[in-house]
């Protein structure tokens, strides 16, 4: 049948009309295919830089925090329930090591920071408030305040004098802090990390209180991921003074803080792990 008068002139609107919203839809079409493959490109770039997280049982973690004293030093373990535990000196009157797991939903803590220091009359060796007065020594804390805000009693716990030792207020509130912070922003990321902290002492270190309590020249801080696949460790050594400048020109590996202190970190991990995660410093893998 053949279309006269009106139905021509509206056939030829409705082709008109269909070819404008068949350019439209051609152009959404297309906008929706590129913001597919952006998505997609997206998605791919998150997971090739999320870490693989995987769950820590309480005895790979008490494993993996484990540390070798040398049968020469003096040392008396400590344990704080669930916040930390120290290697304590009663020779030096500091913690040859102080070790703590933080996770990441223990970083939105709400506890308010402590103000007093406290001895713990009941470790032998442990300082009085009176050793650090008049010394111009910072009381360092090894494991932070700032990251034991989960609990009052953990809180508290960080401010025994088992957990502090002397350090210059430019190192406390510089480099040392800024790492403190790092620890943070890499356990929100892991899910988890194991914390050693410690002093590296030498024959010419000072001493406070009569020799009671030995200033060290340098502090340590060695950090394990153990959630992550491969595991991945890094070490850090800042001298007991000015620490300004890059994380970077502090990163040292496992080895080296092993060497210059004498403890032994993982060592329930076989040979070729431990050579794996302390003979290299791979600050890469923790900063990208």
């Amino acid at each position: 049948m053949k279309l006269t008068g009106p139905f021509v002139t509206m056939k030829k609107r409705l082709e008109r009309l269909w070819q404008r919203c068949g350019d439209a839809v051609r152009f959404l079409l297309w906008g929706l295919t590129v913001a597919l493959v952006c998505f997609l490109l997206y998605r791919v770039i998150v997971n090739n830089n999320t870490p693989h997280l995987v769950p820590l049982s309480e005895v790979g973690r008490d494993s993996l925090m484990t540390v070798g004293i040398p049968n020469s030093m003096n040392d008396t373990l400590v344990n704080y329930g669930e916040a930390f535990a120290v290697h304590f000196n009663g020779e030096r009157g500091i913690a040859n090591c102080a070790i703590y797991e933080l996770v990441n939903n223990e970083l939105n803590g709400t506890v308010e920071r402590m103000s007093e220091f406290i001895p713990d009359a009941g470790v032998k060796g442990c300082p009085s408030l009176q050793d650090y007065a008049g010394s111009g020594m910072d009381r360092g804390h090894l494991v932070p305040a700032g990251d034991l805000k989960w609990s009052e009693e953990a809180m508290r716990q960080s401010f025994l004098l088992t957990n502090v030792a002397p350090m210059h207020k430019a190192l406390n509130e510089g480099g040392w802090a800024k790492l403190e912070e790092k620890v943070r922003e890499w356990t929100a990321r892991d899910s988890a990390l194991l914390v050693f902290t410690g002093p590296v002492v030498s024959e010419s270190d000072t001493t406070l209180a009569g020799g009671r309590v030995t200033v060290p020249s340098a502090y340590y801080k060695v950090i394990m991921a153990p959630c992550v696949r491969p595991r991945r460790a890094i070490a850090f050594i800042y001298p007991n003074g000015h620490s300004g400048g890059r994380l970077r020109q502090y990163a040292v590996s496992v080895d080296e803080v092993e060497r210059r202190t004498g403890l032994d970190f993982f060592p329930t991990l076989s040979t070729e792990e431990q050579q794996r995660l302390e003979t290299h410093v791979n600050l890469d893998a923790w900063i990208n």
